[in-house]
């Protein structure tokens, strides 16, 4: 199993808002107050071997695998042992870079950099240049600062995907 399954499941899909899960709306929740869930009120926890079920952290929307981070759940989480009651599977509810995009629709207002999870290169197929939120002359829809085509972001969305513009 591989990490990337997150970076596919949060990037790659086809939906619409009414589609709007409960998990997705505690990304919004959490965009709106800047403070992840706890491990307790997410229920995470760690299984003793790895899951025989496809659910875990590393299959979920949610999870930033290199960083060993959730979207939601605060802390540093177990990839292939971990899963919390918002495990969210590609396919499932709403993008979390179209979450991010209906919390700024409403709001107005950009995530700072710090909160985008930015790193200077992300995978082939999975970079700035490749996100329908990347403009072309270094910035984003999505979060504030200057980006080179080759970085990437915890909310990217492959061109293509996910609900219109």
């Amino acid at each position: 199993m591989s990490v990337e399954d997150s970076a596919i499941a949060k990037s790659v899909g086809e939906q619409e808002e009414r589609d709007r899960t409960h998990a997705d709306m505690a990304l919004l929740q959490v965009l709106q107050k800047g403070i992840k869930i706890s491990k307790h009120d997410a229920d995470y926890h760690e299984l003793d071997s790895k899951p025989v079920s496809e659910e875990n952290c590393a299959k979920c929307k949610f999870n930033l695998g290199d960083e060993k981070k959730c979207h939601l759940v605060e802390g540093e989480i177990n990839n292939e042992r971990g899963i919390s009651k918002f495990f969210s599977a590609k396919g499932v509810g709403m993008l979390p870079g179209d979450i991010v995009w209906d919390y700024i629709k409403r709001t107005g207002k950009k995530l700072q950099f710090d909160a985008g999870d930015v790193i200077d290169k992300g995978a082939d197929g999975f970079q700035c240049k490749d996100c329908k939120y990347y403009l072309y002359y270094k910035k984003c829809l999505l979060i504030k600062g200057d980006f080179l085509p080759e970085m990437s972001c915890g909310y990217i969305v492959k061109i293509g995907n996910g609900t219109e513009l």
